[in-house]
């Protein structure tokens, strides 16, 4: 008779799915984080746009508006998401 419970081994890759998977939602909540931070950066860059400040970031209203909706919708079910590399890209 044998002592080991063959329902309880864990390969090598279920180990590395786990990590993964592990590895995954870490990258959910830090481009989850980025968007929240992102969002609060575009609505002050529309803001110093509409008041004509000198230090405001390269780009018309029109291209932050578009870049804003694109960060908006960079969530969950996205086919690249969370990938940061990529992220959509603010206007330059």
């Amino acid at each position: 008779m044998s002592n080991i419970d063959w329902s309880k081994l864990i390969t090598a890759q279920m180990k590395q799915e786990r990590l993964a998977a592990e590895q995954r939602a870490l990258n959910v909540l830090t481009e989850d984080d980025w968007r929240v931070t992102e969002m609060s950066e575009i609505a002050n860059q529309l803001i110093a746009i509409e008041d004509g400040a000198e230090d405001a970031l390269p780009g018309t209203e029109a291209e932050w508006r578009a870049y804003r909706t694109k960060v908006r919708n960079w969530k969950e079910g996205v086919e690249s998401f969370p990938d940061a590399a990529r992220r959509p890209v603010r206007p330059s």
